[in-house]
């Protein structure tokens, strides 16, 4: 049952990485410059991943897969909300 538990909360960061950099693209679809706040947000995940790197610790691997899966769900979010909000655009 411990497991299940972790595995579930191991889970939220990336669902919200993904939803939160779509929902931040689609909030900002007026002004182009706001629509690239989400890929700022990706410096998290490389920094810290680039932190357990140089520190080495045990299990430095999976942290550093972790981190890549949460800064894959943001960039897949932003290219989600960007494409929503760009088929938006087009309309009349």
């Amino acid at each position: 049952m411990d497991r299940l538990y972790l595995l579930m909360m191991g889970g939220s960061p990336i669902l919200g990485g993904l939803l939160g950099a779509m929902a931040l693209t689609r909030l900002t679809r007026r002004c182009r410059l706001l629509r690239l706040l989400p890929l700022s947000l990706l410096s998290i995940p490389l920094i810290v991943a680039g932190n357990g790197y140089l520190m080495k610790n045990l299990f430095w691997e999976l942290g550093v897969l972790y981190l890549a899966a949460v800064g894959g769900a943001i960039l897949l979010g932003w290219l989600t909300g960007w494409r929503l909000c760009r088929g938006k655009e087009r309309l009349p």
